[in-house]
C-alpha cells in the first residue's frame, strides 16, 4: 500500500482515537481541537480525493493524518504507518432515516441545454431548488440509498460543476440511481453525474460515483450485486479496482 492508498484507507475518528484525541462527527466531517492550540476545531473530511486532510478554518494551519500522527508523536513515517495501521478500516456512517427536508424543484435552460428533458428531470427528481437553499445556484439531485429511501439532496454549481451537498451525506455510501437498476442487465458505471443523466436518457441503465474518481468498498459492494458492467478507460483507478475486484463481467469503453 503507497503512502495515498494508506492515507485513504484511515478512518479517521479511530485514528485520533488512537492519538489520544478528543474528537467528534458532525455528518461526513470529523472535529477535534486545532493542533496548531488557536482554541478552535479543525476539521477533516473523511471522503472523496482530498480525504483525511484536516484544515483549521480560523488559523489556517493543515495536513493530513500521517503528518500529524509523526508531528504529535514525534516518530518517523514508518512508526506512523505501523502505528495508524490499527485505523485502517471503512466505518463511516450511513443515513438510516429518509431525509426531512423537500427541495422545489424547477426545470432550467441550464438543463435544457445540456440536452436533458423535463420529463426525465421530474422522473429523477433534478432541477434548481426555488427560494433560498443551501443548494441555491445548485442543479439539485435526489439521492436514494439502494433501498430506495431518499437520503439527501446531491447539488452541482451551475457555474462550474463544483459538487455541494449537506454535511451529513457521504457519497462513498452511495451509487446515484442505484436503486433503479435492474441487476441482471448491464449497468454503465459514471464517474459525473451529468453523464450518468445523458445515458438514462439514451434508454441505458447507469449509475454515478458522485464524481469520485474511485470506488469505496461500499460501492464496489454494490456493484457486485450487478452481473454486467460498462466501465470508461479514462477512469484509470476505478478500472484497476474493477478489474482487482469485481466479479461479474466486466466491457472497458473508451
Amino acid at each position: 500500500m503507497n503512502y495515498r492508498e494508506m492515507l485513504h484507507a484511515i478512518d479517521s475518528l479511530k485514528a485520533l482515537e488512537i492519538l489520544g484525541v478528543q474528537a467528534d462527527t458532525n455528518g461526513a466531517y470529523v472535529r477535534f481541537p486545532c493542533p496548531a492550540k488557536c482554541e478552535t476545531a479543525a476539521i477533516i473530511k473523511t471522503y472523496a480525493d482530498k480525504k483525511n486532510l484536516w484544515y483549521c478554518p480560523k488559523c489556517k494551519t493543515g495536513g493530513n493524518l500521517l503528518k500529524l500522527t509523526m508531528d504529535l508523536k514525534g516518530i518517523d513515517y514508518p512508526a506512523a504507518r505501523e502505528l495508524l495501521t490499527r485505523a485502517i478500516v471503512n466505518e463511516t456512517k450511513e443515513i438510516k432515516e429518509p431525509i426531512n427536508v423537500t427541495y422545489a424543484l424547477e426545470y432550467n435552460t441550464w438543463l435544457e441545454d445540456q440536452g436533458i428533458p423535463q420529463s426525465l428531470c421530474d422522473l429523477l427528481e433534478i432541477g434548481q431548488p426555488k427560494g433560498r437553499t443551501m443548494l441555491s445556484g445548485c442543479i439539485a439531485f435526489a439521492v436514494y440509498n439502494e433501498g430506495g429511501m431518499k437520503v439527501a439532496y446531491y447539488g452541482l454549481q451551475m457555474k462550474d460543476r463544483k459538487p455541494k451537498f449537506h454535511s451529513s451525506f457521504n457519497p462513498e455510501h452511495y451509487l446515484y440511481n442505484f436503486h433503479r437498476i435492474d441487476r441482471k442487465e448491464g449497468v454503465w458505471l459514471c464517474t459525473d453525474v451529468m453523464l450518468c443523466i445523458r445515458a438514462i436518457a439514451e434508454n441505458r441503465q447507469a449509475v454515478s460515483t458522485f464524481g469520485l474518481p474511485y470506488l469505496s468498498a461500499k460501492q464496489m459492494e454494490l456493484l457486485n450485486q450487478c452481473e454486467i458492467i460498462t466501465v470508461f478507460r479514462d477512469d484509470a483507478e476505478i478500472v484497476r479496482q474493477v478489474a482487482a475486484h469485481y466479479k461479474g463481467f466486466v466491457r472497458f469503453i473508451s
